[in-house]
């Protein structure tokens, strides 16, 4: 059976699951970006903002996919 995503309520105002997944998403891969940077792995990267949106992404379809459809 399929889990059909629905709105997220805060008090009176509705907001899309894609918003809240992809709030995260981009909340997890600045993070992600920190730890890049203060281990110093982001140097071997050619294009490394690049490389943080597609993080964004990823992080964005892994939440929206398990977490925010519950």
């Amino acid at each position: 059976m399929l889990i059909v995503p629905h709105e997220l309520s805060i008090g009176e105002i509705y907001f899309s699951p894609l918003l809240m997944s992809g709030l995260l998403g981009i909340v997890a891969a600045l993070l992600t970006a920190r730890l890049l940077d203060r281990y110093r792995i982001s140097r071997y990267f050619a294009n490394p903002p690049a490389v943080v949106i597609a993080i964004s992404i990823i992080y964005t379809i892994l939440i929206g996919t398990f977490f925010v459809g519950i």
